[in-house]
Order: C-alpha cells, then sequence, then structure tokens
C-alpha cells in the first residue's frame, strides 16, 4: 500500500493485473517443502517438552498442509482458473499456517476442515488483492494474514472437548482484532515514513534493467537482456 505495484504489475488503462513470473518454478516448490518440513519443528517444537502430543501435532500439522494444497486446487478447478504451482504451494502454506494456533487442541478431521478453508482463503485472498490493486508479490497478506485469522478463529471453534463455543470464539476473534489494530497501524506508519524520508520502492529505470544489474553490476539472466545498459557512445 506504501510502496506501490512493481512496474507493469497492472495495466494503467484498465488496471487488470498482469502476471510477473517467478525464475525458478523448482526453487519456488523447494521452497515450499522446506517450510513444510520446518514447520514440525515450530508447531511441535513449541511445546518445549517431549510427550505424547508431539505426535498429534505433528499429525495435524501435515494434514492441514495437505488439505491446504488440495484446497487451492479445488478452488482454482470452481473457479475455472488454471491450477497453478504457485498458488498450490502457497496454498499448502496457507493450510500450515492456519493450523498452528490450534495444531495441539484440534481433532485430525477439524485439522484437514481447517487447511482445507485455509487454502481456498488464499486463492479468494490473492484475487482480491488483485482487484483492489495490491501488489503481493509473495502472497503473504493471503497466507499469512486471511489464512492465520482464520486459524485463530479456527482455534477456539473446533477445540477437542468444547466444539463450537461461541464464547472461545469470541475471545479468538478479539485476539484477532487486538492483533491487527496494533500491528497495521504501526507497520503502515514506519513504512510510510520510510518511504517519506528514505525511499523504499526502486525507480523505474532500475526495474526495467532489472535490480541484479541496478544493485551487483550483472545480469542474472542475459539470455534475455534486451535493453541497454549504456548510452551508446557518440561518433
Amino acid at each position: 500500500m506504501v510502496v506501490g505495484p512493481r512496474l507493469g504489475r497492472f495495466d494503467p488503462e484498465t488496471g487488470v493485473a498482469r502476471l510477473i513470473p517467478g525464475h525458478n518454478l523448482n526453487n519456488v516448490a523447494l521452497g515450499g517443502f522446506i517450510l513444510w518440513l520446518g514447520w514440525f519443528g515450530f508447531n511441535a517444537g513449541s511445546t518445549l517438552q517431549a510427550d505424547s502430543s508431539l505426535g498429534k501435532i505433528a499429525l495435524n500439522t501435515h494434514l492441514a498442509a495437505c488439505a491446504g494444497a488440495v484446497g487451492t486446487f479445488l478452488a482454482q478447478t470452481l473457479t475455472r482458473k488454471p491450477v497453478l504451482l504457485t498458488h498450490t504451494i502457497n496454498g499448502s502454506l496457507g493450510g500450515l499456517v492456519a493450523i498452528t494456533a490450534g495444531c495441539a487442541t484440534m481433532a485430525p478431521t477439524y485439522a484437514v476442515i481447517t487447511g482445507l478453508v485455509g487454502g481456498v482463503l488464499v486463492i479468494i485472498g490473492s484475487y482480491l488483492l488483485e482487484l483492489l490493486q495490491l501488489d503481493d508479490a509473495v502472497g503473504a497478506i493471503p497466507v499469512h494474514g486471511f489464512a492465520g485469522v482464520w486459524g485463530t478463529l479456527a482455534a477456539g471453534f473446533f477445540m477437542e472437548g468444547d466444539l463450537f463455543n461461541l464464547q472461545q470464539l469470541g475471545v479468538q476473534a478479539l485476539g484477532c482484532a487486538v492483533a491487527f489494530l496494533w500491528a497495521f497501524p504501526t507497520a503502515f506508519i514506519a513504512y510510510w515514513l520510510l518511504e517519506k524520508l528514505i525511499g523504499l520502492r526502486a525507480s523505474n529505470l532500475d526495474q526495467q534493467r532489472g535490480m541484479d544489474y541496478s544493485e551487483h553490476a550483472e545480469r542474472g539472466y542475459p539470455e534475455f537482456d534486451r535493453l541497454p545498459l549504456h548510452k551508446p557512445l557518440a561518433g
């Protein structure tokens, strides 16, 4: 919102989002699976003790991640959109984010539901940001924001032994609201000040040349280079 979209991300006349693809889908998948593996330590390790609960936590974590990927697949299929690897990886991460709050307090069945809905929300959130012309380059807000809020609510709604307790759901909703009211304004003000005082967005020329050249004076992908790096010498 403060920095603005990348150059060419949205059509200046129609506002339609243009795809700016990543350079290596293999690395996208590898990064996703590294996060998936690390999430077992993140969720199970947060208990700070080794007992029988670790197996349930790890199982719920894995089931939610799988269900998140399925959720993005279903959402893209039902909306007649191409099933993209990037969205599918983000869907699995959305499932992981969603289950984090309730990984120790849900039955596996509800962990699957939580992850599935998280994956669907990743797709809905991505489309919503595009409609608002907000350029989220890696889908961080749909994954960590939308799926995170849903997972926090689900932790209260699907609590094992006390299912569908509206009072607990209200407590979870209050926690989401407090977190948002603290994090969003403070972050927005901080980035706004940085933008005004220092500047955050690379110039149009640097974006056209590519940050590899602008920051490191080399080309990461010279085979695709169509722009001259320097003005031709006179004479």
